[in-house]
């Protein structure tokens, strides 16, 4: 095991102690400003990071490894400069059941026009109206990976139909259809509630847009997972103030954090939270065993446990 290891993120005080716990007598060596980022970076060997300041790449001659604080890169990406042979791993799989349970969250609350409840909250007005149904109603899932798979699972454990997209289309267990990313709109066209759990790779940005949407039935739900970048703003809240849709859900966003004047705010039948899908009690402690085992097997000449391709996006 290394004898030090970095990391920077806005979560450098949680993140220390369980990495003691996995690094046990490493140096855990915090770099907590863009200037310490750029002056430390040249002494790395393994990094752990979150949105870490562009353009100081080159400067990573020891580095070998970068660990990724989630299952997305699209916040290190380019990484330009980065020495040849530096590997980059994400957090695939570790937020699966977690994200899986959270995405069943907002599909209920859809389906049961929580959303609608939302919106009189907002306005202190009674407004009752007849919720929807969850056994029967078909839920299309934008990119069926491991969050995907969990989602499907508890989705059909309660009597709805689940059809999905891949960018290689195979079997996956509970899921009725699939079809290739290329025809996300056929997809879409019958589904209740379409869930987006997708990276943004420059493929799926912007894939929800006005189109797709009104490719969707009327009276369906929108729910975004992945990241910001895949939805149109602008056309979800004309869809969602014209009735088209019933309802959405976003989890991430274009800007985060949201400005307190987004419009979206006030948006009718929205469901707003401050991407923490992926969140669960033990958070830290996961990404710092993974972090740790995908150190071991570099040093141990093994396959790495979530290596990503830089070319591909994830």
């Amino acid at each position: 095991m290394p004898s030090r290891v970095h990391v920077y993120s806005k979560f450098n005080d949680r993140i220390v102690e369980p990495l003691q716990a996995v690094f046990p007598g490493a140096e855990i060596v915090t770099l907590d400003s863009e200037a310490e980022f750029a002056d430390g970076l040249g002494e790395a060997e393994y990094l752990m990071c979150l949105k870490p300041p562009r353009g100081h790449w080159a400067k990573a001659k020891r580095l070998k490894l970068v660990q990724s604080f989630g299952a997305g890169i699209d916040h290190l990406v380019p990484m330009d400069g980065l020495p040849k042979g530096v590997k980059v791993c994400n957090a695939a799989g570790l937020a699966a059941e977690p994200m899986g349970e959270y995405a069943l969250t907002l599909i209920l609350m859809c389906l049961k026009r929580a959303c609608w409840a939302v919106t009189g909250h907002r306005s202190a007005t009674w407004r009752q109206y007849m919720p929807g149904s969850a056994s029967g109603a078909t839920v299309c899932i934008l990119g069926l990976g491991r969050i995907g798979e969990s989602t499907a699972a508890k989705c059909a454990a309660l009597g709805m139909r689940v059809t999905g997209t891949q960018r290689r289309p195979r079997e996956v267990a509970h899921v009725e259809r699939i079809w290739p990313a290329e025809q996300t709109k056929e997809a879409v066209a019958d589904a209740d509630v379409v869930v987006s759990i997708l990276p943004l790779v420059p493929e799926t940005e912007n894939l929800i847009d006005e189109a797709l949407m009104r490719a969707m039935k009327p009276g369906s739900y929108v729910i975004n997972l992945g990241r910001g970048g895949q939805v149109d703003e602008a056309a979800l809240m004309k869809l969602l103030e014209e009735g088209h849709l019933a309802g959405a859900a976003l989890d991430v966003f274009a800007q985060e954090p949201l400005p307190a004047d987004s419009p979206l705010w006030t948006t009718p039948n929205l469901i707003i939270t401050p991407h923490v899908a992926g969140g669960f009690p033990d958070y830290m402690g996961g990404i710092s065993r993974l972090f740790a085992e995908n150190v071991q097997a570099l040093e141990a000449g093994q396959p790495l446990k979530t290596e990503v391709d830089l070319a591909r996006g994830y």
